[in-house]
């Protein structure tokens, strides 16, 4: 019997053995299975194109009105200013809400024409997802020049905690803060991060520069300033993130001087005007191809000054306008992009109806409310 015993026993201890070792057999093989989140690729969802032969779209803002009340009041020095050619920031959130809604999709400049070996241009066929209206969107003079300072504008683009493009902002009781509601590019980019649709292939806009008093709120121009290298360093590595993240950059002139409002600058005056964006703000932001002109001013078809910027290498030259212009030739494309500001939104608001319903985007303290 004691005999007897023990062999069950044995068998039992066996059969425990056994069990454990398919346990950890079975653990083993499970966790072999289970990739680290770094190992798990997220195929994107594919996205139907079709051929577009419609309209193409262009429309460019300035720099956002942060504090109405402060860009509004008498005491800003350019009051009307403001009132005519900005949106704030609340019109601009609702804007962008609205565009999405009416199936508008941001595109890259680059999908409508190809470079050949020679040089030139030819018209390129457009695919964009199907039932979208392809929106090329440009910024005209992202420099926070001094004269905006306390009236209601941000400072200066920065890198915020997470190294993501953010505005540094002055509020109304002088406390600086980082945010990312202060300008449109946080803005933008916040925006197609919820809704990725918005963005074709990554696009984002064309930021337009002007150099004069440097970029993106540095100071750049100032050789002789105590913080000109670190400036320069900061400017820099923004420009390196808006490039990784969809934007890409233009010359809007080194001066916007008023010479080129009544188009009376000349050749020369406009050569150095040129030379002088090369030598400071080109180094900063890398090459482009990109000609945004100041007050939409980019001279005639054959026009000297116009062939000149041509010789220079531009390919895109964009102006100022309603109506939808865009012509082909044979070395660059001439378009027109619609303003949207204060004097489209209170003056002539039935031109902007193809993009969106202008009585619903308004700001209430535009009136003082």
């Amino acid at each position: 019997m004691r005999i007897k015993e023990i062999y069950k026993n044995q068998i039992k201890l066996i059969f425990i053995l056994l069990a454990l070792l398919t346990f950890f057999v079975l653990i083993f093989q499970t966790k072999s299975y289970i990739k680290k989140p770094e190992e798990i690729v997220v195929e994107p969802p594919v996205i139907e194109t079709a051929l577009y032969t419609d309209k193409i779209y262009h429309i460019f803002f300035h720099s956002l009105i942060v504090y109405p009340k402060l860009a509004f009041s008498i005491n800003s020095g350019d009051q009307q200013g403001y009132q005519d050619y900005m949106v704030t920031r609340t019109e601009f959130v609702k804007i962008l809400s609205e565009l999405y809604k009416n199936n508008f999709v941001l595109i890259d400049s680059k999908l409508i024409y190809e470079t050949n070996k020679d040089g030139s241009i030819t018209k390129k066929d457009l695919y964009i997802p199907v039932g979208k209206k392809p929106l090329i969107l440009s910024l005209d003079d992202i420099n926070y020049v001094k004269s905006q300072d306390g009236n209601g504008f941000a400072n200066r683009l920065v890198l915020d905690k997470n190294g993501d493009v953010a505005t540094e902002i002055t509020t109304p009781e002088k406390l600086t803060l980082v945010t990312r509601d202060g300008d449109i590019i946080p803005i933008l980019d916040d925006f197609i991060k919820a809704r990725p649709d918005f963005s074709f292939q990554g696009a984002k806009g064309i930021i337009a520069l002007t150099g004069f008093q440097g970029v993106l709120g540095y100071r750049t121009n100032n050789t002789n300033s105590q913080t000109y290298k670190k400036d320069l360093e900061d400017a820099k590595l923004i420009v390196k993130k808006l490039k990784e993240t969809g934007w890409v950059f233009a010359s809007h002139s080194y001066s916007h001087g008023t010479l080129f409002r009544d188009s009376s600058i000349t050749l020369q005056g406009l050569k150095w005007d040129t030379e002088k964006w090369d030598n400071e703000v080109r180094p900063i932001v890398g090459d482009t191809d990109i000609f945004i002109g100041p007050f939409g001013q980019v001279f005639k078809p054959y026009d000297e000054r116009r062939n000149y910027l041509v010789s220079k290498g531009f390919k895109e030259l964009y102006g100022v306008g309603m109506d939808l212009y865009l012509e082909y030739t044979p070395n660059y494309i001439m378009m027109d992009r619609a303003n949207i500001d204060g004097i489209r939104l209170l003056q002539t608001p039935h031109l902007l109806k193809e993009y969106f319903e202008p009585k619903d985007v308004i700001d209430m303290e535009r009136f003082g409310n």
